[in-house]
């Protein structure tokens, strides 16, 4: 097999890979009903607080239209607020996690994690290390 076969391959094996991830997360995520995305959107509010919409976009990969559309649906179930950032520029908007969506964050955590277990079992400690290490490497390769 050559090389554009192989990545063929594997760009195959991925989409499979991800719809087994995203199977498992619909499975055990019923009582969240959230997305992926969503919880990964308050994961990241809670790890690391408040966000500009724009700084949303640059860490989860989705468009500015994305971010507005789940910060929408995340506020109209009170799992975040807007509020203004009054030391740097008062007309910025950050968006925050709250009190509901901590708690939300925390279970979802817990089912993400069994969700990733369940998917990554197959694999060793070992290759688990080698495909962060791809990753990795393919995520800070610049654009060409």
């Amino acid at each position: 097999m050559n090389r554009h076969e192989q990545l063929y391959a594997c760009s195959q094996m991925f989409v499979v890979h991800r719809r087994k991830w995203e199977t498992e997360w619909n499975r055990h995520n019923a009582a969240l009903d959230l997305t992926a995305t969503q919880a990964s959107f308050l994961t990241l509010l809670k790890r690391e607080g408040p966000k500009q919409s724009k700084e949303l976009v640059e860490r989860l990969g989705v468009t500015s239209g994305g971010v507005t559309t789940i910060a929408d649906k995340l506020l109209e179930r009170g799992l975040i607020r807007r509020s203004r950032d009054g030391q740097q520029d008062r007309r910025a908007v950050l968006l925050e996690i709250t009190d509901m969506g901590l708690e939300v964050e925390n279970h979802a955590q817990e089912v993400w994690w069994k969700v990733t277990d369940s998917i990554f079992s197959v694999l060793t400690d070992t290759e688990v290390a080698i495909l962060k290490q791809i990753y990795t490497k393919l995520a800070l390769a610049p654009n060409t």
